[in-house]
């Protein structure tokens, strides 16, 4: 196995994976999309909605490497903003506690190397933007 292939079956799966947490964090919030927050939210309703629509059609299309860079920055400013409005004011450590923030820091480290790096070959990106 050449190391190309090998390169984006790694590629697929971190995307894959990553997407999904994307996707599982929106469906707990789509009951109530614009209003998740509870009633004392810093966001207002439509950034609420915003954020729930980014992180499922955003973990879908992650999953197929769709318009990755610009599906990537919006779920990196998604998780800069949950580590700087939420995790760390209310209190959370980097590992441990209620409001640890490890989890959406590793998505933010892992859609930044995916913005930097490319989704790879296993993408509908490679395969309807292949340079000719």
């Amino acid at each position: 196995m050449s190391a190309n292939v090998r390169t984006g079956i790694a590629r697929f799966l971190v995307r894959g994976i990553v997407g999904l947490g994307f996707i599982f964090h929106a469906l707990m919030k789509l009951p109530h999309p614009t209003s998740w927050m509870g009633p004392h939210a810093w966001a207002p309703p439509w950034l609420q909605g915003v954020v729930t629509f980014v992180e499922l059609i955003g973990g879908g299309c992650l999953i197929l490497g769709f318009l990755t860079p610009l599906v990537a920055l919006l779920l990196g400013i998604d998780m800069v903003t949950a580590i700087t409005r939420f995790h760390i004011p209310m209190g959370g450590h980097f590992v441990g506690g209620r409001f640890a923030y490890e989890v959406p820091l590793v998505y933010l480290v892992v859609v930044i190397a995916v913005l930097l790096a490319g989704p790879g070959g296993l993408s509908l990106d490679a395969l309807l933007f292949k340079r000719r």
